[in-house]
């Protein structure tokens, strides 16, 4: 009996080691590298690749610049997505943008690498700004730090950008610390309408059909934010089931 015991709980490790330690390792295929020039009240970024591997790679990228005047509290989201194939052993620069930049604003870039699974391969962050005068404009490393709150936005639609304000606000009241990504992200649909869905990496949270009533959005805003609860504690309640054994 205790043969097929240790056989059952091994198995146990195997799965979760694979399904879930794994999918947590970044930049360990491809290295994903924010490189910044600051001038005068300008930041210029350019967000790059290295291939570490000696085969071809096929990946999608998106580049986000989040930026929030402290005193204000006005807030503004740009990104940019491409596609590229790398070589062997190769860097390449995947796109450029600048922002301005002062003293009374937080600007927080991040690069994100996806396989052809759609899975994140890649990441990294760069802060200016933060309370934390010792990490403003430092490239921190992605292991080892929490990334509280970072929702990236990829809606295409004033009506999709009103869910992601409601959704954002909802998620933020949960103060989730956690190194995976928030996506929400709209895609268009059939009869003029759109549909939203939210994601942690790859894995699908939520997804609906997009309506024009204000109190649907907020309903689907609070509902998008309680499964992520419970997903993120799901998570925890996993790690450390794993960490037992």
């Amino acid at each position: 009996m205790k043969k097929y015991l240790n056989i059952i709980v091994a198995s146990f490790f195997i799965f979760f080691s694979e399904n879930g330690f794994c999918q947590a390792e970044y930049n360990k295929e491809v290295k994903a590298k924010i490189e910044i020039k600051e001038i005068e009240n300008l930041l210029f970024i350019t967000g790059t690749a290295e291939n570490l591997k000696s085969e071809f790679k096929n990946i999608s990228y998106k580049l986000s610049v989040f930026k929030k005047n402290k005193s204000s509290s006005n807030k503004s989201t740009n990104a940019q997505n491409g596609r590229a194939t790398l070589e062997p052993i190769q860097k390449i620069e995947l796109s450029k943008t600048q922002v301005n930049y002062t003293k009374e604003d937080e600007v927080i870039v991040m690069l994100l690498i996806y396989d052809e699974k759609d899975a994140i391969i890649g990441k990294d962050r760069v802060v200016f700004g933060e309370e934390t005068e010792s990490d403003a404009g430092k490239s921190l490393p992605v292991d080892g730090i929490e990334m509280v709150g970072i929702v990236t936005n990829d809606t295409k639609t004033k009506l999709g950008n009103d869910f992601y304000d409601m959704f954002y606000a909802q998620y933020s009241k949960l103060k989730i610390h956690t190194t995976k990504i928030v996506t929400v992200q709209e895609e268009l649909s059939f009869a003029r309408t759109t549909k939203i869905s939210i994601l942690v990496d790859s894995d699908v949270i939520e997804e609906f059909y997009s309506r024009p009533e204000e109190d649907f959005l907020k309903y689907m805003a609070d509902s998008a934010a309680s499964k992520l609860f419970k997903y993120f504690k799901d998570q925890e309640k996993q790690s450390k089931m794993i960490t037992q054994y």
